[in-house]
């Protein structure tokens, strides 16, 4: 596998990481709102690393692909 191919193995895995968390955050609030609790910030929190993980391989990849980030509304 090329190093180019890998790249964007990885790059769609992480997002696919981001899609997941981004999701089970907006479940989340869906169901039980937006009020402060322990579950939310765990779900907070590893939607914000998810993307911040994608963030750093668009960087590494932004020569070739352009790079971006992805936000849930």
């Amino acid at each position: 596998m090329s190093p180019l191919e890998k790249r964007a193995d990885r790059m769609a895995q992480v997002q696919a990481q981001v899609d997941y968390h981004g999701n089970r955050l907006v479940v989340y609030r869906r169901m039980h709102g937006s009020r402060p609790t322990a579950r939310l910030s765990e779900l907070e929190g590893a939607y914000l690393a998810a993307r911040d993980r994608l963030a750093d391989v668009s960087v590494d990849d932004a020569p070739e692909r352009g790079g971006g980030r992805s936000t849930v509304g």
